[in-house]
């Protein structure tokens, strides 16, 4: 009989209830818990290996990492490196990949770094600074809190001649926006209590920007970070920044653009997309918003003085048949959609797949239930986007 293996989804959430026991124990049992690693560890891998036998080997080997810095976020004897060198070697122990260490040095570090011990933090983390920004920034932001230590008796920020760590701060901080390391990427990072981390993050966003206040990455990494993490306020606050210092570049403007729209200013969506169109006149993705922002305010003139727009600046035709019909079901005219789905089927038979799954899209918009109707809306906007970009991607390809 064919064994029957779990899909990825089910094993993550089995794996996220089985660390969740593992952490209760943990917190009920600290002191027996550092009082008999081996016994411990041994326990954990013999109920890793017995509930998920085909486990990966990373998922395995960051299932430890979690468990590790549970066991030192939770113990007293964090201030005993002897004991978290103990820690250290019976979680490297029990691990199966060959860079086993890595994942350990950065939970240490972690805990460490939030533990304010920064210069034992250092140690563990700097090797990892470009793996994920949430390390950079904590790396750099250890160097700069260590570097406030080098003010000699007298000196203020204004007269003081940067030392060796505020160098190394700084160094890492331009490093990290000319290197543009991914954000929020390392499992290690999904820890049970992210605040301490966030706090760092945002200190040294906003300090790079005060070093460096030409290199935009900072608040790319903001927002990509505000975006994740749904945090409306530093969302606002560095588009704010951007628009104020970057307003010549098209990726602000775009986040902008979809800012306003999620907070449902068409006005405000429709002054990003004319200042757009002024400093990017060649350019087909203004053109796109326009369309997109009139598809949601449904507006016949609008609609069709961005329709004129694309078809003069020569937007591909199968996105332009697409608005078309989305606008036209949008609008409650639905046999004029479907004849324009028609001629998109006819012109663009390479996409076949897409416009049937667009005729059921269609259909559910003639259903009496209101819930229905507006999941298909945001389906078809989605699809209707996912599509598009993809189109124009190909379209600016040389």
């Amino acid at each position: 009989m064919r064994e029957e293996k779990l899909s990825d989804a089910i094993i993550y959430d089995k794996l996220h209830l089985l660390e969740h026991d593992f952490s209760g124990y943990i917190e009920r049992n600290s002191q027996k818990v550092d009082a008999n690693l081996p016994v411990f560890y041994g326990y954990v891998i013999s109920a890793l290996e017995n509930s998920f036998p085909h486990l990966p080997e990373d998922t395995h080997d960051e299932f430890i990492d979690s468990i590790t810095y549970k066991v030192l976020d939770t113990s007293k004897n964090i201030q005993n490196f002897d004991f978290v060198k103990r820690v250290i070697a019976n979680a490297i122990r029990f691990k199966k990949r060959k860079d086993a260490e890595d994942g350990i040095n950065i939970v240490v570090g972690l805990k460490l770094l939030k533990n304010g011990d920064y210069i034992h933090a250092l140690d563990f983390l700097k090797k990892y600074a470009m793996l994920d920004a949430k390390i950079g920034t904590a790396v750099a932001f250890c160097y700069h809190t260590l570097s406030l230590r080098e003010f000699k008796d007298g000196e203020t920020s204004e007269n003081h001649l940067p030392g060796e760590m505020e160098l190394l701060a700084r160094e890492l901080t331009i490093e990290l926006a000319r290197k543009k390391p991914p954000i929020n990427k390392l499992r290690q990072l999904e820890i049970e209590d992210t605040a301490f981390l966030e706090k760092i993050f945002w200190q040294m966003i906003f300090q790079g920007l005060e070093w460096f206040p030409s290199e935009k990455w900072f608040v790319e990494a903001g927002l990509v970070n505000a975006t994740e993490k749904n945090d409306k306020v530093m969302r606002k606050r560095l588009l704010d920044i951007g628009a104020e210092h970057f307003y010549t570049d098209i990726s602000f403007l775009r986040e902008m653009f979809y800012y306003k729209l999620e907070n449902r200013d068409a006005a405000g969506a429709a002054g990003v997309i004319n200042q757009l169109l002024k400093q990017y006149p060649d350019e087909l993705e203004p053109v796109y918003l326009g369309l997109k922002l009139s598809l949601l305010t449904t507006k016949k003139i609008t609609y069709h003085s961005f329709h004129r727009l694309a078809l003069a600046r020569g937007m591909p035709a199968q996105i332009i048949d697409l608005f078309d019909f989305a606008f036209e079901l949008l609008n409650h005219e639905a046999k004029e959609a479907l004849n324009h789905l028609a001629e998109f089927e006819q012109e663009f038979p390479g996409h076949q797949h897409f416009a049937t799954v667009l005729r059921y899209i269609a259909a559910d918009f003639a259903s009496s239930d209101d819930a229905r109707v507006r999941r298909a809306k945001k389906v078809l906007l989605d699809a209707l986007e996912q599509f598009c970009l993809i189109e124009l991607a190909k379209k600016q390809q040389p």
